[in-house]
């Protein structure tokens, strides 16, 4: 039977930019081909977006003005599907390609979308080549599944699902771009998703048709990798059936019998993982103990397994596991005692922290709970440095120690830098205006004077100018990202101006490299120079494989007490630089490894504000490692794996913000 589209929804809208002509152009002959008539959407372009505007529907988060506008333009459907009272909307984006057989399959899905009783969306196209699994013997061509939507190239909604989603927005500031949007806001209130088991729309800035004007690695690695690297995904995904459904679902299930002992003992392991962050600053004996506690309560989990599986398929997760894997090998060969190099690997555990971090902290709320305990402690901590602090004394020297509390000087100002910044994130997501959003500035604002005024430890304040800068760049756009580096720059400037300990350290760090041959005693960047010198030549001796777990201790004595006595013959268990240590004992192989791991943080599936504030403070680690140890010392390195597991983890549906379909069904009866 012969059907038309239009028949079967009351619009079609067409999302795009006026100045797009060539997309523009594309899509007109593209719908006018399947004889489908539609409106353009083209308000809210992203050159004339206000700040007010923006100001008023976004919160801070590393979208850019594009993506902004996308989300402007799809809200607008939403808004016109609900005062103009239509029953459901067809919504193409610009570079939407449609099948041949687009007309016959559509009819189809809609009539059997007119059989649904819940608030719906179906989603018409692959996404990134995403589809969704078949159910066995299904009648209908609509699959609902748990498959997260991927794009919003070519969507259909209903009115109540419309209504809904203006619902949820109606009282907060959107962080999330266009499809994380809509996959939250749907879960919250309850939207069914339907895919279809064949997709009968592809979106051009994805298969190489187009030049894709958000993804930045698409714009990055340009049109014929993706005209590849599509095909390749199709083929293998469609032709192997090698699809990856369990890395795309969301949801962890649990039986209900075992669903209150699956939710303690993931409470219980937040718990301890906040601890663990806490302890990482404060006593290592709490630190070590809330570990012990994460860990078991995250294998007493019933949804243990499937959050081990999930985890495995995030970039950081699975390196993680690889990286403990080769120093694991690297015990073999390691001319170490087999203890020694095995008690060495025990000392890389915290990888296994961040991987389960990454495993249980896979909500926001769980997130922002971690954020607030940390935030409040650190600035706990803070004020009693203050208190303890001889602001006289720091006037005529450089190493006050009367204000350092948290451990040592280096990891009080690590610490504070990090509640500083975990402290910003509670700012953003705090209602505007409200009394939360001063408490939060006025925290973040004590710690970052601690770290400038009282913490005298080089590598925190390297730790928080970088950190500071990756933010400034990361988490605001356009005149917003402007103002924040014109605000940084100030800050800097003030502080160098005002904080005596800075000058005064970084000036003593210069004097001791350019005295590090003469000096008549051991100083701290004096040392470090004597450790490179020495830790090249271990390295240069075993450059492929390194000499094994453990072996850098015995392998640095032996050449340091040959080469110099006095004050350079001092023993090391480590060079103070992290690369180093990883070259020494497992050569490049172990190099590789770690570095691959590094580079897998910015591949994380999470947006918003966690995630700058996430690679701002990996950043800032891998810059200190230059000089230290940092993902490797116990407070430190315990500290970074916490903060990475938490910020980084892949985010699903909030459990339990579902609506029953009775509340449902009141709010969209019309």
């Amino acid at each position: 039977m012969h059907c038309r589209v239009n028949a079967h929804v009351d619009a079609v809208f067409v999302l795009s930019v006026k100045s797009f002509r060539d997309r523009i152009a594309y899509i007109e002959r593209e719908l006018r081909h399947h004889g489908i008539a539609f409106a353009w959407i083209f308000e809210h372009d992203a050159d004339e977006l206000t700040p007010q505007l923006i100001e008023s529907t976004f919160a801070a988060s590393d979208m850019g003005r594009p993506q902004q506008s996308l989300v402007l333009k799809h809200i607008e459907t939403w808004r016109r599907c609900a005062e103009s009272g239509y029953r459901r909307i067809l919504v193409f984006e610009d570079d939407a390609m449609l099948a041949p057989d687009f007309e016959t399959t559509f009819c189809a899905a809609m009539r059997a979308a007119d059989m649904i009783d819940r608030p719906y969306m179906v989603y018409l196209g692959c996404g990134n080549n995403k589809y969704a699994p078949e159910a066995p013997g299904a009648g209908s061509p609509l699959i609902r599944t748990g498959v997260p939507l991927p794009a919003t190239d070519a969507i259909v909604i209903d009115q109540r699902a419309a209504r809904l989603r203006l619902e949820y927005i109606a009282g907060r500031r959107i962080t999330r771009p266009a499809d994380w949007l809509m996959r939250e806001a749907d879960a919250a209130m309850g939207i069914d998703h339907y895919w279809l088991a064949d997709p009968i729309v592809e979106q051009g800035s994805m298969n190489g048709r187009f030049t894709s004007v958000l993804d930045r690695k698409r714009i990055r690695r340009g049109r014929v990798w993706s005209w590849l690297r599509y095909r390749w995904d199709r083929w293998r995904r469609r032709t192997l059936n090698r699809d990856r459904h369990a890395e795309m679902a969301e949801d962890i299930s649990v039986a209900s019998a075992a669903l209150r002992r699956d939710n303690l003992a993931v409470a219980s392991a937040r718990a301890a993982a906040a601890l663990v962050g806490i302890g990482a600053f404060t006593g290592a004996a709490l630190a070590n103990i809330a570990a012990g506690v994460m860990v078991l309560a995250f294998l007493t989990a019933p949804s243990c397994m499937q959050r081990i599986r999930r985890t495995w398929r995030q970039p950081l997760g699975k390196a993680a596991v690889l990286f403990l894997a080769v120093l694991l090998l690297s015990t073999l060969w390691s001319e170490a005692p087999f203890p020694v190099a095995l008690k060495a690997w025990g000392g890389w555990r915290q990888f296994l922290i961040l991987f389960i971090a990454l495993a249980v902290f896979d909500t926001r709320s769980a997130k922002l709970a971690f954020a607030a305990i940390f935030a409040v402690v650190a600035t706990a901590g803070a004020v009693a440095s203050f208190l303890a602090f001889d602001f006289g004394s720091a006037q005529a020297m450089s190493d006050v120690k009367s204000g350092i509390i948290l451990r040592n000087h280096v990891t009080q100002g690590m610490a504070l830098t990090v509640g500083a910044l975990l402290a910003l994130v509670l700012l953003t997501h705090a209602r505007r205006g409200s009394w939360q959003q001063s408490a939060w500035a006025a925290s973040a604002t004590l710690m970052t004077t601690n770290v400038v005024f009282v913490a005298y430890g080089r590598s925190g304040y390297v730790a928080l100018a970088v950190a500071s800068l990756a933010v400034a760049l990361g988490l605001w756009r356009g005149r917003a990202r402007g103002i924040a580096l014109a605000v940084l720059i100030l800050l800097t400037l003030s502080a160098l101006q005002f904080s005596p300990l800075i000058n005064q350290r970084f000036e003593k760090g210069m004097k001791e490299i350019a005295q590090a041959d003469d000096a008549a005693e051991l100083t701290s960047m004096g040392i470090r120079m004597v450790m490179w010198e020495i830790t090249t030549g271990i390295v240069r001796d075993a450059p492929l494989f390194g000499h094994g777990l453990g072996s850098f201790s015995d392998e640095y004595r032996r050449r340091v007490t040959q080469r110099y006595a006095g004050w350079k013959a001092t023993l090391m268990q480590d060079p103070h630089n992290q690369y180093l240590l990883v070259l020494a004992e497992t050569g490049l192989l172990g190099l590789a490894m770690f570095t691959w791991w590094l580079f897998s943080a910015p591949r994380q599936p999470v947006q918003g504000p966690f995630r700058s504030i996430g690679l701002a403070i990996l950043l800032a680690w891998c810059v200190t490692s230059l000089f230290s140890s940092h993902f490797h010392t116990f407070n430190e390195g315990h500290l970074i794996m916490i903060v990475l597991g938490v910020c980084l983890a892949r985010e699903r549906a909030e459990p339990g913000h579902e609506r029953s379909a009775a509340s449902i069904a009141a709010l969209t009866s019309s």
